[in-house]
């Protein structure tokens, strides 16, 4: 069974997490701003003005709380689908700034300079990313979210024998369902086809999520 990219975008948005799900609860006016930019972005994607609109929404929610990382992130995804990827860095570069010890940010700085075709700086991301699960699983921080996470991460530092290796340990010595649920993506994970079509996944706000 081989999953498609949306899916590993999916698992890595979820299991590359570093930070308490919770954390990124801001105001009720930034989370519906920032939900309102998905909603335009998903109806009018295929006009450029109308990702503008989206990206100005999302200022509008990061003005209200500037620690609004899902907003910084859709940020930058809507900015690289614009092509601007210089500001999308910048922009991401920023929001870093907020939560300094969150794995998800530093692979994501990893995944888009390999993209871009700076490996040697991507390679020092992934380096980051790997001291910060290793911190977070010691303290026993979304142990199992951070252990898959950094089972994950190897793939870009180590290579898929190196990936499976840290997969198959987990799953050896823990009894836990989200280890299963897996298994089958990182057999089948491709790098290079993850990186040429890497995109950051939109999120709605954790309010949205709650009142739903």
């Amino acid at each position: 069974m081989k999953f498609g990219i949306s899916f590993i975008l999916l698992f890595v948005s979820l299991f590359a997490l570093g930070q308490d799900k919770m954390a990124d609860v801001a105001p009720i006016a930034a989370s519906r701003l920032n939900d309102q930019a998905i909603l335009i972005f998903q109806k009018y994607s295929y006009i450029p003005d109308s990702v503008r609109r989206s990206i100005s929404l999302l200022d509008e929610a990061i003005s209200q709380d500037s620690a609004f990382i899902t907003a910084h992130k859709n940020k930058v995804s809507l900015l690289g689908f614009l092509g601007l990827n210089d500001e999308a860095m910048m922009e991401l570069a920023e929001t870093r700034k907020y939560n300094k010890l969150d794995p998800e940010l530093a692979c994501i700085q990893g995944y888009m300079f390999e993209k871009y075709g700076n490996v040697k700086e991507a390679e020092l991301k992934y380096q980051e990313a790997d001291k910060m699960y290793d911190y977070l699983i010691s303290v026993n921080q979304n142990f199992m979210d951070n252990c898959i996470g950094k089972a994950f991460l190897q793939f870009f530092i180590k290579g898929k024998s190196a990936a499976l290796g840290e997969y198959n340990r987990l799953k050896r010595n823990y009894q836990d369902d989200k280890i299963l649920l897996f298994r089958s993506m990182f057999y089948s994970f491709d790098k290079e086809e993850f990186i040429r079509t890497y995109k950051i996944p939109l999120h709605h706000s954790i309010y949205s999520r709650i009142a739903r």
